[in-house]
């Protein structure tokens, strides 16, 4: 899958995507991409960039967007950022474990996954 992310973006936007070469911080198991939703109507709130937005109002830096908007997206990160993620320099959504480059790359597709019960 991480491959045919890499070849279907723009190489000018390739920092949205992992490099296949390198291999993926999801596929070792130590990234999440997340938002936040309102519990009251199930559905995602609004952030300065839309989720999996590949321009820089996805950067957790960016300073556009409502106030609203901004604080939302921090609350997010101050609370990842407490369990110890970090959050990707270029998506405000993609949160990375401690140490993640010390796991080994996994590449099993999910057909060959098997639950544990």
């Amino acid at each position: 899958m991480t491959k045919i992310f890499w070849d279907a973006t723009p190489p000018e936007q390739h920092k949205f995507v992992a490099d296949p070469a390198t291999g993926s911080r999801h596929n070792r198991g130590c990234a999440v991409d997340l938002t936040l939703y309102d519990l009251k109507t199930g559905n995602a709130v609004e952030m300065p960039s839309l989720y999996d937005e590949m321009s820089e109002r996805a950067y957790p830096t960016y300073a556009g967007g409502s106030a609203e908007q901004r604080s939302r997206r921090d609350l997010l990160r101050r609370y990842m950022e407490a369990e110890g993620f970090s959050v990707y320099e270029y998506e405000w959504w993609h949160f990375d474990y401690r140490d993640w480059r010390a796991y080994a790359i996994g590449n099993q597709r999910f057909e060959e996954l098997t639950p544990t019960r």
